[in-house]
């Protein structure tokens, strides 16, 4: 598995985002299997595994691993040293190896190909009977490539044997369950971290009508509908569609505001841009108390220049107004392009 330091200036929004809220990874034991849940940069050339998965009703989930880490995770029941030297006839049977977590007698299979096929009704008792039936059987295995990034994944430990296994997509309410019921540890995943994502802290906001902001030119001023004491160290954190109000690099009060998909004419007075952990920005976004972390949060924010973003690209630049009953607006100097 390829691991890099990070470079992205964002990583997009997943539907397994929300796992880790502030814990470097999980960790649960499914059978004779331990297994740790967390961020994985990893990617190229390698195996897609496609698995089935009961959650009330069959579903599928795939994953990306290294073709080389896969073969040395079955080292122990593949007759051959590498997925490029598996028969095709043979392919079938090394995938449902490949999440299969029950004993020794799992891992015989294989070595018996030569003499004919394995006894797949055998193995599904075997997993019934081991109270694994909400755990995923991988039913295909496909040579694939895709992008080098940070996903969330899972590493599978046995036997000082190891297999990385990053989402790509599928159900995934199987691994919510376990996760709920994981023990939570500080250290990370992957060697480089975690991945962090640009967000933007604003002193406020405001919705307008589309043919309003058509009239807007330098010199008129915008009224915010939200503001923050910038003075006092208050702003806004914006990650995606929420908006995480802050206090001196903390949550404060735990104000969340999750913006309505259908208002595009919003406008938000933005002071600076900042990176940040997404487990953080999970653990702030759901109100979980974060303890001593790995970075300060603290952001000095200086208010003497705005920028007007719209559509989450900066649309004029301007400077803060104080009314005398505490209103904000932002006084436009100069629209970007005019």
């Amino acid at each position: 598995m390829r691991h890099e330091s990070t470079t992205e200036p964002t990583v997009s929004p997943g539907p397994l985002d929300d796992l880790l809220t502030s814990e470097g990874s999980l960790t649960f034991v499914e059978s004779d299997t331990q297994v740790r849940v967390g961020w994985l940069r990893a990617g190229g050339d390698g195996l897609v595994v496609t698995a089935r998965v009961d959650e009330g009703v069959i579903g599928q989930t795939r994953f990306w691993c290294d073709a080389q880490q896969w073969c040395d995770w079955l080292a122990a029941s593949l007759p051959v040293p590498s997925w490029d030297d598996l028969p095709p006839a043979w392919h079938a049977s090394a995938a449902s190896l490949t999440l299969a977590a029950g004993g020794a007698g799992e891992r015989r299979d294989l070595m018996d190909l030569n003499g004919g096929t394995s006894n797949d009704a055998a193995r599904e008792t075997r997993l019934d009977a081991c109270e694994t039936s909400t755990w995923p059987s991988a039913t295909a295995l496909s040579r694939e490539c895709v992008e080098t990034t940070w996903r969330v994944g899972m590493v599978l430990q046995r036997e000082g044997r190891q297999l990385a296994l990053t989402y790509l997509d599928g159900a995934h309410a199987w691994l919510r369950e376990r996760c709920r019921r994981a023990t939570p540890c500080d250290v990370p995943l992957d060697p480089a971290g975690w991945p962090e994502r640009q967000c933007v802290l604003v002193a406020g906001w405001v919705a307008l009508p589309a043919t309003q902001c058509d009239d807007l030119h330098a010199g008129d001023a915008v009224l915010l509908d939200v503001a923050a004491d910038i003075e006092r160290g208050e702003y806004w954190l914006v990650d995606g569609d929420y908006a995480v109000a802050m206090c001196d690099g903390q949550p404060s009060d735990r104000h969340v505001v999750q913006f309505d998909h259908t208002d595009t004419a919003r406008w938000f007075a933005v002071v600076a841009e900042r990176r940040f952990p997404i487990p953080l920005l999970m653990a702030w976004r759901s109100g979980v108390p974060v303890a001593s972390h790995r970075e300060t949060t603290t952001c000095a924010l200086h208010a003497g220049r705005i920028a007007l973003w719209h559509a989450r690209l900066p649309w004029a630049s301007g400077r803060l107004l104080r009314f005398e009953d505490g209103r904000l607006a932002v006084h436009i100097d100069e629209k970007n392009g005019a």
